[in-house]
């Protein structure tokens, strides 16, 4: 698992531009008003209660990005996984089940027993995370209101 570390500051305008890069074309098709804007909501991850954050690089390029959360669960702790993302050009090639291993193999060494996420029902991630055993909750649904 070379080349996965810890988010460090530094990164900050590298992991944004990558983010912008990858949701920004399809499937997600997101359309930040402003550079800002992505910048605030993926502070607002970095700044939550139990916040880690791991960042793939291949020759000094960022590559992956895995942000999330320890949330602290009367049935054990579990891991919130915020945002992760994979430059679209290395996609399918194994950099995300790395990250992901990396990811539980660290969880594991913190007594963390569950990894969580939400993701578009369409989206190819759907069958990524399939592959990779998770499930889909039967007794939880999300629910929104546009206002």
């Amino acid at each position: 698992m070379k080349n996965i570390t810890r988010y460090r500051e530094k990164n900050l305008n590298e992991i944004l531009d990558l983010f912008i890069e990858v949701f920004e074309k399809e499937p997600w098709n997101d359309n930040w008003p402003s550079k800002e804007k992505a910048k605030n909501y993926l502070l607002d991850i970095i700044n939550t209660p139990g916040f880690k954050g791991y960042l793939k690089f291949r020759e000094n390029e960022l590559i992956g990005v895995l942000f999330g959360n320890i949330v602290q669960w009367w049935q054990g702790d579990e891991f919130f996984i915020k945002e992760f993302f994979i430059k679209k050009s290395v996609q399918g090639k194994g950099i995300g089940s790395e990250m992901l291993n990396f990811l539980e193999d660290s969880l594991a060494q913190n007594n963390v027993e569950t990894i969580i996420l939400l993701t578009e029902n369409n989206a190819p991630a759907v069958k990524f995370y399939e592959h990779k055993e998770f499930k889909m909750s039967s007794h939880t649904i999300f629910l929104y209101k546009n206002i």
